[in-house]
């Protein structure tokens, strides 16, 4: 098997597996007031310290982690938690781009319906211009959301002078970012972007799925601007009731103690991969390639084979690509709203591939990926 689809997920790394283990075998609830819960609530307390450490963040300035079910519960909890967290937000200004994931363009568009004021930065090329981000915000701005890494295209959006032109203008503004597919990845800590509050996933660096969070800044803590959308019995500070994922937090904690001493040595290897897989492909695809991006997403076009139909003969050859966004594959009919909003036209994005990488992948898989897509094509094309 040649799996080459990380950005959809990855697989488990020793590490989580040996975490999980003890969480396994640590059955407490870690809510409990005795020395089961307490072991339970210890383990989960070491994984959310690693969270902090990754992020670059220090536990005691009063900035929260909270556990969540993944990156699409993160998103909704720094939107609508934020949004909905003062009655003198109703129907103010709240802004995005026209490339996110689906988990935070959803709740955008919902929030549209309510009557709040939506407006959509263009990503043309991968890139937002600075300014279009002067022209969108205004005092009656509340909420800005902008990824850091684009799940499609793996373009590398500067939200560190997004956001700094924001709060310039409105320094009342919460920021927030994705940074599902920018965490573990590149450098990154959302006190030196300006973002008020960050999404992070587990099983996008070697940890299970079912487990993400969301990183909330002192600041808006403080000001009350996040208000919980899950309400029950009070865990994870009464911002996310619910008994705790224990094995997925756990896990969590175990890949982010593997991932973290390898970031730059992963950071060079798939940046040269990256090269190496462009060099091998580049006589007979077209790249969809941002001028900033990172080394772990290669979107490419195939000369008329739509991608659905590659996809299934990759799959017969024993390898594994996408088309797109997981999260969108109920939908995949419809032509990549990012790609689209990249700038190139509906026919090509259906001939659209996402090939993403891992440090565990090598120069030998991407040979046999070359030899396989110009196989494909060749004999697709005969089809058609």
């Amino acid at each position: 098997m040649i799996y080459l689809d990380n950005s959809a997920t990855t697989s488990l790394c020793e590490n989580a597996i040996g975490k999980i283990n003890e969480a396994i075998n640590c059955f407490g609830n870690p809510s409990s007031l005795h020395s089961v819960g307490f072991e339970a609530e210890k383990l989960k307390e070491a994984a959310r310290d690693s969270v902090y450490k990754a992020l670059g963040v220090r536990k005691v300035s009063g900035d929260r982690i909270i556990f969540t079910s993944g990156g699409t519960e993160a998103n909704n909890l720094a939107i609508y938690g934020c949004v909905h967290s003062k009655s003198s937000n109703k129907g103010k200004k709240i802004i995005t781009t026209d490339s996110e994931h689906s988990s935070v363009l959803t709740p955008f568009k919902q929030l549209e319906k309510e009557g709040y004021v939506v407006e959509y930065l263009p990503t043309k090329k991968g890139q937002i211009d600075i300014d279009d981000v002067k022209k969108a915000v205004d005092k009656d701005t509340v909420l800005i959301s902008v990824m850091a890494v684009n799940n499609e295209t793996g373009a590398s959006y500067d939200i560190q002078n997004i956001f700094k032109t924001a709060k310039a203008i409105n320094p009342n503004i919460t920021t927030h970012t994705d940074c599902v597919q920018g965490f573990m990845k590149i450098p990154f800590s959302p006190t030196k972007c300006f973002a008020d509050m960050c999404t992070v996933s587990s099983h996008k660096i070697h940890g299970p799925k079912g487990c993400g969070a969301l990183y909330v800044s002192a600041d808006v803590m403080k000001t009350k601007r996040i208000i919980p959308i899950i309400c029950g019995g009070g865990q994870e500070g009464d911002y996310r009731s619910g008994t705790e994922n224990m094995l997925g937090i756990c896990g969590f904690g175990g890949a982010i103690e593997y991932m973290l001493p390898k970031l730059a040595d992963n950071f060079k290897k798939l940046t040269e991969l990256k090269e190496y897989t462009k060099d091998k492909l580049a006589s007979f695809v077209t790249f969809n390639e941002p001028d900033a991006s990172v080394p772990n997403i290669l979107n490419i076009t195939l000369p008329s084979i739509k991608s659905e139909t590659m996809l299934h003969y990759l799959s017969s050859e024993g390898i594994f690509v996408s088309s797109g966004s997981a999260c969108s594959s109920n939908h995949a009919k419809k032509a990549s709203h990012v790609l689209i909003a990249f700038g190139i036209g509906e026919r090509e994005a259906d001939c659209s591939l996402r090939i993403s990488f891992s440090e565990d992948n090598t120069k030998t898989e991407i040979d046999k990926l070359s030899v396989a897509l110009q196989n494909g094509i060749e004999r697709l094309a005969k089809i058609n």
